[in-house]
């Protein structure tokens, strides 16, 4: 799920990519104002359509209207990502718009998993609390309680929390929390690959929906504490038999469940984001989880790495070619904006990129003021073959594209653009 910004870049990392490489099916675009992307987000409200305006790929989280939302009885999060993505199309009908889902977490804020989560025929969909306790989460919130395993880490609570109820929570007959799916249930998958994600009101067949974040995931062994993690931080895919990032340290412990039982369960929800990712694609949309990362997004690394990276990345046949690439502009420090390499990014960009190719942010939280440098906005034509160092050693690296010549000094971090 979303919380703050290191820890959403951990999630993407650490989510599998299938043995399948995928590229999108529609037709290539080199436009490069259609080439950006943004995950935006504003927790008070909608999301400005000025800002997203000419965008190729706007991507949104749950959190997105979250005060608006989590204040509506019951809650209506898979509703209002559905109507921003209206407004957005509306404002720019070229852009794609993304959605957020879950195939971890079973969240009860939007209204087909709560419909399933309260409806006992789909009990065997859930993991439940073990029979007996005590437990490291409560099994009740106010005068809700479920079988079901819960915690509230990212959750909507009264008065404050992952967004701020002005009275009790609705989310139905349970209480609000984050609820796990058990994937070693057949008719859970076909439900969650033909409705939540294919399904016509909010998913594939709604046709303002081009795409999703796929969030979370198990692991079936004890992940290793991130280098970049605070002091204290403990998630339960660290457990010693694995288990599901972003849900509480002792979550497995509170279910009873085995080693065998997660083993299980990851298998499962392997096969089901096989089949996930497999029906996005062929459904002419795509996921952010099948992007291959670009180079890193420090603005030190990526001069220091810069000549590397490149000589890599102008080899015939590279992952960064070949593959659907999602580029970040670079950063100084936690700072997203202002931007301070423009045209050595966009040069970089336009040095690797092949049919298929992003530029632009990933999440980095709600309320951020993104920057649309005009060099983004340029139309730059159609590349003539591959990049290339003009010769061995030299640290300077070309591309010929149909309106000029594209070079990057990766010693003097200087770039020229056509």
């Amino acid at each position: 799920m979303r919380g703050t910004p290191w820890l959403r870049v951990f999630v993407f990392l650490i989510l599998p990519i299938t043995n399948a490489s995928y590229v999108p099916k529609w037709k290539p675009v080199y436009n490069m104002s259609l080439s950006t992307i943004m995950m935006p987000c504003n927790d008070s409200g909608w999301y400005n359509t000025e800002v997203t305006k000419g965008y190729g790929i706007v991507d949104f989280d749950w959190s997105n209207a979250k005060q608006l939302w989590c204040n509506t009885k019951p809650m209506d999060c898979e509703e209002r990502l559905v109507t921003q993505a209206q407004m957005v199309k509306k404002a720019s009908p070229d852009t794609k718009v993304w959605v957020y889902r879950n195939l971890v977490k079973a969240l009860p804020w939007y209204t087909d998993v709560r419909v399933k989560i309260t409806d006992p025929q789909y009990s065997g969909w859930f993991l439940k609390f073990k029979p007996e306790g005590p437990y490291h989460v409560p099994k009740c919130t106010g005068t809700k309680c479920s079988e079901f395993y819960h915690d509230q880490e990212q959750t909507p609570q009264h008065p404050h929390g992952d967004g701020s109820c002005k009275d009790e929570c609705d989310c139905g007959s349970v209480p609000c929390g984050e609820y796990l799916w058990d994937h070693r249930n057949d008719s859970l998958r076909s439900y969650l690959i033909n409705e939540y994600i294919g399904g016509a009101k909010w998913g594939l067949g709604n046709p303002v929906v081009s795409g999703f974040y796929l969030d979370d995931g198990w692991s079936n062994h004890a992940d290793p504490k991130p280098s970049w993690a605070p002091k204290g931080y403990k998630q339960c895919d660290m457990w010693k038999t694995g288990g599901p990032t972003e849900e509480d340290y002792h979550c497995v412990v509170d279910m009873g469940l085995s080693h065998q039982d997660v083993l299980d369960i990851y298998a499962g929800w392997q096969k089901t984001i096989s089949l996930v990712h497999k029906l996005i694609v062929e459904n002419n949309a795509f996921a952010w989880q099948l992007f291959q990362g670009g180079p890193t997004n420090d603005i030190d690394k990526r001069k220091a790495e810069c000549s590397s990276f490149l000589r890599e990345a102008c080899k015939p046949n590279n992952r960064w070619y070949k593959n659907a690439l999602m580029m970040e502009w670079s950063k100084e420090g936690k700072h997203v904006t202002p931007l301070s390499a423009v045209q050595q990014d966009v040069a970089m960009f336009l040095l690797i990129r092949g049919d298929y190719a992003w530029l632009g942010y990933s999440w980095s939280g709600c309320s951020v003021a993104y920057q649309r440098p005009k060099e983004v906005d340029v139309d730059y034509g159609m590349p003539r073959g591959m990049c290339s160092e003009t010769h061995d050693g030299s640290g300077v690296f070309t591309r010929k594209w149909s309106t000029g010549t594209v070079e990057l000094d990766c010693n003097t971090w200087t770039a020229k653009l056509p």
